[in-house]
């Protein structure tokens, strides 16, 4: 008696396909990017390192979420990037804002102060 299919069965593969690839949290590549334009906009004029504080926290928060829910959300590194680049623009704005504050103080004291020449 003839087998109706001539050939063997086929063999199962031998690896496993790979199961699909979660996606990113959703502001992970806000703070990212909110970073870079924080950090690097700096050195270009002194407006951009105002959302470097924002960039932190979108960071922080992505994170969060990938460890509240890790069969939801993947560990993204730009999450971790732009929540350390959102962490060095605030500093950097914590510097800029105590030396103005420095320079205000000393320009008030000086236009206060009488040097004894008087007039």
């Amino acid at each position: 008696m003839t087998t109706p299919y001539p050939y063997p069965p086929q063999q199962p593969y031998p690896y496993a396909l790979r199961p699909a690839l979660l996606p990113k949290p959703p502001r992970s590549t806000a703070a990212l990017v909110l970073g870079i334009v924080g950090v690097a906009g700096f050195f270009l004029l002194l407006a951009p390192i105002a959302l470097s504080p924002l960039a932190w926290y979108f960071g922080a928060v992505a994170q969060r979420e990938a460890e509240r829910e890790p069969t939801r959300y993947r560990h993204a590194g730009e999450a971790k990037a732009g929540m350390v680049l959102g962490i060095i623009g605030s500093a950097i704005l914590g510097v800029v804002l105590l030396l103005l504050v420095v320079a205000a103080t000393l320009t008030v004291i000086g236009v206060n102060h009488d040097a004894g020449y008087g007039s």
